[in-house]
């Protein structure tokens, strides 16, 4: 891959605290609206429709919307980055992909069998990514290098925050899946519209009036943050997906906590780790932004995660789940915060970075394509050597980290 040279300078005004604001807010929105339908609702609607096989069905269901968030990122990458409308380039796709969301949430709470809950999650990843691919390059967009850590810090509130919504989603009070899709279709609406209220840009800001598509040219930093991604997000996609039958199965959390449902048992797992979670994040993304370096956290943050998930693979008993759990979130949450403030600064292009960053997007989409198979084959034909899959992405996120120390034009 070879380098290139961007034509146009970073941005240079330093953004303010209300712009963070609603740009963290619709963060957390946009995470609110997928970490808990992918890890709780969409594993206990395949519980549902296939419980003798629900590992097959989900999945299948995760490659299926995988593949279709993988072109659909970059194609909506690239599209935005070439729209003229008076909105902007940004805002008329995100408010498009948040009407699908709620689309796609219907059809999920309506599935009555293995394929309209696959169409259910196939439409919701296109219309995920077609709100979250242009929200991604507003940071690029708008903050300055010498921000982006600290934006990042407060950005990567995100996962955490989006992660314990499912103690809400998962109380008595809505029992059911379509109170917890109405439930979550609220939330990501509210966290999403002062946001889309309030965001001005140009325009055309730096779009040519016409422009085709070509094969970006991708410098080498790019190719090694993007492998680094690629890996700690295998890992990432494990837990995200299978954390639930983990408990079930492995842990025995219902026979360890008898009247305790597995689903409020991980809800209340993510939230207990919650706030490591966004402690590691937050001070790290700032930590960074102070010393001027990135890569070190990122090889401390696939080291905490590698010793969460061997906790996972040795230690099933309680309180072994809860320690592994808090060792991989605090692993976690450094790692997305200051991830991003890597990634954006080794974009090779600002004008394109929509498009860039759907490339780069395919290192969440991809390992979660790979992830199903990964799972069933580490698992065996019985599903049940645990321990044996969590020790293999353990590694593969060690080789994440190590992956970092290619990229040369950042610390």
């Amino acid at each position: 891959m070879k380098a290139v040279q961007d034509l146009e300078g970073g941005p240079a005004t330093p953004v303010r605290a209300g712009f963070i604001a609603v740009l963290t807010l619709a963060y957390v929105g946009a995470f609110i609206a997928f970490v808990p339908l992918l890890s709780l609702l969409v594993p206990l609607q395949a519980q549902s429709l296939a419980p003798a096989d629900k590992i097959g069905l989900l999945s299948l269901v995760t490659l299926w919307g995988a593949l279709v968030a993988s072109v659909a990122n970059m194609a909506v990458g690239w599209a935005s980055d070439r729209t003229r409308h008076r909105l902007g380039r940004r805002r008329p796709w995100i408010m498009a992909g948040l009407a699908g969301v709620l689309l796609a949430y219907a059809l999920i709470a309506a599935a009555r069998s293995p394929l309209v809950l696959v169409a259910g999650v196939m439409l919701f990843q296109l219309a995920f990514n077609m709100m979250f691919a242009p929200l991604t390059a507003v940071l690029a967009d708008r903050v300055p290098d010498g921000q982006k850590g600290r934006v990042a810090a407060f950005l990567g509130l995100g996962a955490p925050l989006g992660a314990a919504s499912g103690v809400l989603i998962t109380a008595p009070l809505f029992a059911d899946t379509g109170p917890r899709m109405t439930l979550l279709g609220l939330l990501v609406v509210g966290c999403l519209l002062p946001f889309l209220l309030t965001y001005r840009e140009a325009p055309a800001a730096g779009v040519p009036e016409r422009r085709s598509w070509s094969i970006p040219r991708l410098s080498r930093d790019f190719g090694f943050a993007w492998t680094s991604r690629f890996c700690l997000q295998i890992a990432a996609s494990v837990v995200n997906a299978y954390m639930l039958f983990y408990l079930a199965d492995h842990a025995r959390y219902a026979e360890q906590f008898p009247g305790s449902t597995v689903e409020s048992g991980l809800a209340r797992l993510i939230a207990l780790s919650t706030v490591l979670v966004v402690v590691s994040g937050f001070l790290g993304g700032l930590a960074s932004d102070r010393c001027n370096r990135r890569k070190g956290f990122i090889l401390l943050a696939a080291g905490l995660m590698a010793a969460g998930l061997m906790v996972f693979a040795g230690w099933p008993g309680w309180p072994g789940p809860l320690i592994g759990y808090g060792l991989y979130g605090v692993g976690f949450g450094l790692y997305t915060t200051v991830d991003a403030a890597l990634v954006a600064q080794v974009l090779p292009s600002r004008r394109d970075a929509a498009r860039d960053l759907g490339i780069m997007n395919l290192t969440n989409t991809l390992p979660t394509v790979l992830a199903p198979g990964l799972v069933l084959v580490a698992l065996g034909a019985d599903r049940q050597s645990w321990p044996q899959l969590m020790s293999l992405i353990a590694v593969i996120a060690l080789l994440g980290g190590a992956a970092v120390l290619g990229v040369r034009r950042v610390r």
